[in-house]
């Protein structure tokens, strides 16, 4: 796992704010949330759909392109809980 204390290019105040009000502090973490919950992410963060997506770009060059590709498939929800196809 990446630590976004890592990525030098990922803003520091955002980065606090990830870590302290939701727990999220690695690279995978970060770039699952928004890829999967673009729009909630961005409220969190306060930064525009545009300031989001340069940060999941700067993110995913830190990421292994198997992870990225599982990140874009679908969740489906299933009675015994959530699978990833």
């Amino acid at each position: 796992m990446k630590s976004l204390s890592e990525i030098r290019s990922f803003p520091e105040p955002l980065r606090d704010t990830l870590e302290t009000q939701f727990g999220i502090v690695s690279a995978e973490a970060f770039y699952e949330h928004a890829v999967r919950n673009s729009e909630g992410i961005a409220k969190a963060l306060n930064v525009s759909p545009p300031e989001l997506k340069q940060l999941k770009e700067t993110v995913e060059g830190y990421l292994t392109p198997a992870f990225v590709a599982q990140c874009g498939k679908p969740v489906t929800k299933h009675k015994r809980g959530v699978i990833v196809e």
